[in-house]
């Protein structure tokens, strides 16, 4: 069975990823919804993204039809199919969306700094980007209370701008070097979808 108008809908989803709105017309409307100073803000604008749709949408269709056929002459119906047929076969393509949206929201400061005022909803991400931007200051500091140790104890702690990059930078990468793996095989999968024909 064909979704109703299915080029319309797949050009408007295409069009969508071309023009926005712009950053202040999507201020204005978090805030209309009542989105800014709350946790949803960091979920609900990004439940669907079209580059994820049209990925899903190509994996689906380059499953062969004769699994719908099939299913069709055991009288299962539409909601069947998907959940029982099409759903436990679509893992590859739905691990690649997973890490993808993981990797993109692990790494967003941006949704804290346009939207959020409220410091109990800071994320790592805005914490360490507010680190990095004050990490002149922040290895003063840390020199200061070092103490006066010696001059070769004070040359090997001595904390650097760039030391304390380094560090956050490290932070910031261990948990996707800790996750990745676990989704790699489904990963590799699902990016390779389109790869061969034939």
């Amino acid at each position: 069975s064909r979704m109703w108008a299915r080029k319309f809908w797949y050009r408007f989803i295409i069009i969508t990823m071309y023009f926005s709105a712009g950053l202040i017309p999507v201020f204005i409307i978090m805030k209309n919804l009542g989105l800014t100073n709350n946790f949803w803000v960091y979920v609900l604008p990004f439940v669907v993204q079209p580059f994820f749709i049209i990925l899903v949408k190509t994996y689906v269709e380059g499953m062969p039809a004769s699994l719908q056929e099939a299913a069709e002459v055991d009288g299962a119906n539409i909601v069947q199919i998907f959940f029982k047929i099409y759903l436990p076969n679509m893992t590859p393509i739905l691990a690649t969306v997973a890490i993808f949206s993981a990797v993109m929201q692990w790494n967003s400061f941006q949704d804290t700094l346009i939207y959020i005022t409220d410091q109990s909803l800071y994320t790592l991400q805005y914490l360490l980007y507010m680190f990095i931007n004050q990490a002149n200051s922040l290895a003063q500091a840390m020199q200061n209370s070092g103490g006066n140790i010696g001059a070769i104890a004070d040359a090997a702690t001595a904390q650097t701008p760039t030391s304390i990059r380094m560090t956050i930078s490290v932070i910031v990468v261990l948990p996707i070097f800790v996750v990745y793996p676990l989704f790699q095989r489904f990963f590799v999968k699902g990016i390779m979808l389109g790869a061969v024909k034939g």
